[in-house]
């Protein structure tokens, strides 16, 4: 499927999705998990892997096959453990499509590194592309000495219905590094986080929270 015609479902999804918004704010679920995560240096760059096949309820399946848009929005922050202090952060956001004529799902992934649409044909393939992630990048706001104690948090949110943190996630995800308009990486994040205990601001319909065991940060591999 074209980029275009990726666009011209997702409008039609999004029309659709908001007048039925109102419904799904009212449905919050909450849950957080213990879990150990993958965390390398490679080629210079600290990267994250972990899987979260929990967010995919049977509540979220059945609506993947509706034909509304969903999203699946994930905030990462690494912490430095003596000062309690994010160190690293990445965000990424799936959202995804069922086209009921292809009888195919259309995901586009977003990072701060760039955006791809890819297709897959079965609910399996899906959770199976969407439920995890792979070496994702961590950018790094300051200098990470080896031995570094630390902690992983990973958010998942499932469909955010807050327009300001849309807005946040779309500013951030065309600027990672700051801007004037949008401030240092470190102050965005902070003013990102904060939309998530703001109750009146954020709804959405279930957020996953993961933690890691607090472990030593591994030393640095590859070029710098």
């Amino acid at each position: 499927m074209s980029g275009m015609r990726f666009n011209t479902m997702l409008f039609s999804g999004l029309a659709v999705l908001c007048l039925t918004a109102p419904a799904f704010a009212q449905v919050k679920v909450e849950k957080s998990y213990k879990r150990d995560m993958g965390l390398a240096w490679r080629e210079g760059r600290l990267e994250l892997s972990m899987d979260f096949p929990e967010a995919f309820t049977q509540r979220l399946r059945k609506r993947l096959y509706n034909g509304f848009t969903s999203r699946i929005l994930i905030e990462a922050l690494l912490k430095e453990q003596k000062k309690k202090t994010p160190v690293a952060q990445a965000i990424v956001q799936y959202t995804i499509l069922y086209d009921i004529w292809e009888e195919e799902f259309n995901i586009r992934h977003e990072t701060p590194e760039g955006r791809r649409d890819l297709q897959v044909s079965s609910l399996a393939e899906l959770i199976g592309t969407c439920a995890k992630l792979e070496r994702l990048p961590l950018q790094c706001m300051v200098e990470l000495p080896p031995g570094t104690k630390y902690q992983l948090r990973v958010r998942i949110v499932v469909n955010p219905l807050s327009a300001e943190l849309r807005k946040k996630v779309r500013e951030y995800l065309s600027n990672p590094n700051g801007s004037s308009h949008i401030g240092s990486p470190r102050s965005f994040f902070g003013s990102f986080s904060k939309i998530f205990v703001d109750e009146k601001a954020f709804q959405a319909d279930a957020v996953y929270t993961y933690r890691s065991p607090k472990k030593i940060l591994p030393a640095k591999s590859g070029p710098e």
